[in-house]
């Protein structure tokens, strides 16, 4: 007797940088794909969202905005980790 295995694409958003394989593990161990936005990094600070979904690309969790920073910034390198920010909130929220 042989199994039949079927695989759905995940729906994606258009920013999301995960591969499918990488998807079709996730919706086998865990129950929902994680959608990782490309990383925008600048003098000690880096942001990436994410959003959470089911297979079909229907929303599991709340997306949310991942932010690391080293520390003190300067106040440029606050300047442009406030606009980097708004720009991954306005993406996320699309």
């Amino acid at each position: 007797m042989t199994a039949i295995s079927t695989q759905t694409k995940v729906a994606c958003p258009t920013w999301c940088n995960v591969s499918q394989n990488t998807h079709q593990r996730e919706l086998q161990w865990e129950g929902h794909a994680v959608h990782w936005s490309n990383s925008r990094a600048g003098e000690g600070w880096e942001i990436r969202h994410i959003a959470v979904t089911d297979g079909q690309g229907a929303d599991q969790h709340a997306p949310r905005v991942h932010v690391t920073t080293s520390g003190a910034l300067t106040l440029a390198g606050a300047e442009a980790l406030a606009l980097t920010l708004l720009a991954a909130y306005e993406e996320a929220t699309d």
